[in-house]
């Protein structure tokens, strides 16, 4: 079964981005936008489920409206398409297709175009191309002297945050890691993403128990505990 969810700010609530998955993808951080990945790390965020139980074609339409809903208030700002192109796992994905016909190079031959997108045939209902409509007006590109950053140049030590890590970098999130001898420890997102592997990547938006499906070099951390700072 697929679901609709949402990461959100928790100091205000405001929905950055919308997708949809099954199993633990929306704890998942691997393979979001580098804008998705900078909201996450400088504000407090969390990802909550909008619909649930929903076959894969329900949940692009449901991640559609939703996607226009939110972009109709100014939020979903991390979202660059409208929904409903995402791939699901095994048969349902169209790569499935491609490698049972032999093919070696996934991406080189073609796009998903036609019936490989998961909404061939299918049709925005009225009211989800009237959110798309009200939610791309006044969203013009700024350009030149329009842009709020147009000749504004940082670089080096001109750059207030040239040299912060760790505390000292606005966009820095930490976690205090309690291992089983009870020792504790300090680290930055990526200092435990180098130490503890994928067993963080399962937790990192929510912290938890660390824990190894499969055996690796990092299982030595099985049952540590690391909390959002």
């Amino acid at each position: 079964m697929f679901y609709v969810y949402e990461y959100y700010k928790k100091e205000n609530d405001e929905v950055f981005y919308v997708g949809k998955g099954t199993g633990n993808r929306m704890y998942e951080l691997h393979n979001r936008s580098k804008y998705f990945m900078s909201v996450y790390r400088k504000y407090k965020c969390d990802v909550r489920i909008v619909y649930d139980g929903l076959t894969n074609e329900a949940a692009c339409e449901k991640e559609i409206e939703r996607i226009a809903e939110m972009k109709s208030i100014g939020q979903a700002y991390c979202n660059f398409t409208f929904g409903g192109t995402g791939f699901s796992t095994g048969k349902l994905n169209p790569i499935h297709k491609r490698l049972a016909r032999g093919e070696k190079s996934l991406f080189a031959k073609r796009k998903f175009f036609g019936a490989d997108n998961g909404f061939y045939g299918r049709k925005h209902s009225g009211e989800t191309k009237k959110k798309i409509s009200e939610s791309r007006k006044g969203k013009g590109g700024q350009f030149g002297e329009d842009n709020p950053m147009y000749g504004v140049q940082r670089f080096g030590e001109d750059n207030p945050m040239f040299g912060k890590t760790g505390d000292q970098h606005h966009n820095s999130v930490m976690y205090n890691v309690t291992y089983t001898d009870g020792t504790e420890e300090r680290l930055t997102a990526k200092q435990c993403e180098l130490k503890f592997g994928i067993a963080f990547t399962r937790i990192r938006g929510i912290g938890g128990k660390l824990h190894y499906k499969k055996k690796t070099k990092n299982d030595i951390y099985e049952g540590a505990t690391v909390t959002l700072d």
